[in-house]
């Protein structure tokens, strides 16, 4: 792949999935890596797969780990409107400085690498690359690496002795490639686990969990279950209880959405676990400080944008959804919804139709070549929704958003949700609005 004239390294980046569509195995990852001199094995690792929740538990993490005094790295995808938002150090997303030093410095490696008869390598495997030579050239003590998809074959599983392995919940996704069922997509996830390495996991779906406890007895790894953690709420704010170096403590999560307390749950045990000695202050401050958009945010009043993309992502979302419109008691409640054309999008609008009841139901497309058409969205939801719901249609996301922004009514309850791709659009079209609401 050739540079053009003038051409910006993201502009680059955006061209590679037309042109590198075989992914690597990890054999390969490891001669390139070999090239920029294998930075992933100077640094302490917690790897972090999984279905609904990785980039979750890698945000609380990192605000744990920093408020420990610990310097810490973090790796997730994807991005929602920069894709420097893809690598953080120390809770800071990267300069465009540093973002180009580690661009340049892969494409050096991809020319000698390809010049020797190799692969281009794919727009993810090339965005890891950058991604081990920043953290290695910022000096990281601790990287929070979230995998691409999948954990067998993914480019992340090149590492080799993670501090340890976490595999947040798991349901159907990408059914192309990781398997129709539960125990086929829990082998991929549980590829990450490595010999004598702990794994902390999300143990409420017995299925998936069968096949972790078999990996990790395998690989002789300490296993630490994680699973059904009271919560409660307290004046809007959500208190989990879980277990934390031999006892019962109570932390705070600053997402307001009951799926979170796994999340945060899966966080803690992951430090204990990784052996570091934090005490029970310091997490829960660094628990309470823990940012991570398009998880149930309220980015205006009475709008809330939630990434809830597959199905167990969606019924999740609606738990909290639910939760609130059961609170706020809103004279109109709308659903703005879009999704990407491998989900499960009819059993997704079913959900959202049997228990959310939206009055308003827009649908979208969106800017990603993976974007579900709308007429196909129409038919699915005219098929879901209650008898009486408005279902309004639009090309774009920008267009549904002008609808609700200039048509919802002061006491009403907005949801945003479908993909992270539309809440990438999102959050870029309502920003100013943000700014002045902040």
């Amino acid at each position: 792949m050739e540079w053009r004239e003038g051409e910006t390294a993201e502009e680059y980046l955006e061209r590679i999935p037309s042109f590198a569509r075989e992914k690597s195995d990890l054999k390969t990852v490891r001669e390139f890596l070999g090239l920029l001199g294998n930075p992933d094995r100077n640094m302490k690792i917690i790897h972090v797969a999984g279905t609904n929740g990785k980039g979750s538990v890698c945000a609380f993490l990192t605000a744990i780990l920093r408020e420990a005094g610990i310097f810490t790295g973090t790796f997730t995808s994807p991005h929602l409107m920069d894709i420097k938002e893809r690598f953080s150090i120390n809770g800071r997303m990267i300069s465009e400085k540093e973002f180009t030093a580690a661009f340049e410095a892969v494409r050096s490696a991809v020319g000698t690498w390809m010049q020797s008869g190799g692969l281009h390598p794919t727009y993810f495997e090339f965005l890891f690359y950058m991604g081990l030579f920043l953290f290695q050239k910022a000096g990281v003590q601790v990287l929070i690496l979230e995998t691409g998809m999948g954990g067998l074959k993914d480019v992340t599983n090149v590492i080799e002795h993670p501090l340890a392995s976490v595999i947040t919940s798991i349901s159907v996704e990408h059914t192309a490639f990781l398997g129709n069922t539960i125990p086929e997509i829990a082998a991929h996830k549980a590829g990450i686990i490595k010999r004598g390495c702990p794994v902390v996991y999300d143990s409420s779906v017995k299925d998936a969990e069968a096949v972790i406890v078999k990996e990790a007895v395998e690989k002789e790894s300490r296993r630490f279950p994680v699973g059904n953690i009271p919560f409660s709420y307290e004046n809007g704010s959500l208190f989990i209880e879980t277990e934390y170096l031999g006892s019962s403590a109570r932390f705070q999560v600053p997402f307001p959405a009951p799926y979170q307390a796994e999340n945060a749950a899966l966080a803690i045990k992951a430090v204990e676990a990784a052996g570091f000695e934090i005490d029970r202050e310091t997490v829960a401050a660094g628990l309470k400080k823990a940012v991570w958009p398009a998880r149930m945010e309220r980015i205006l009043p009475g709008i809330y944008l939630d990434g809830a993309h597959n199905e167990d992502g969606i019924r999740a979302f609606l738990t909290a959804a639910c939760l609130l419109k059961k609170e706020m008691k809103p004279e109109k409640t709308w659903i703005l919804f879009s999704v990407s054309s491998d989900k499960e999008y009819e059993r997704m609008l079913k959900e959202i139709g049997e228990r959310l009841r939206p009055d308003i139901c827009l649908l979208s497309g969106m800017e990603s070549s993976r974007a579900l058409p709308v007429d196909v969205l129409r038919s699915a939801a005219k098929k879901a929704m209650e008898p009486g719901t408005e279902i309004c249609c639009f090309e774009t996301a920008g267009g549904a958003l002008e609808r609700m922004l200039a048509g919802r009514g002061q006491n009403d309850l907005v949801f945003i949700a479908g993909s992270l791709y539309l809440a990438g659009e999102v959050k870029e079209r309502v920003q100013p609005f943000m700014e002045e609401n902040a």
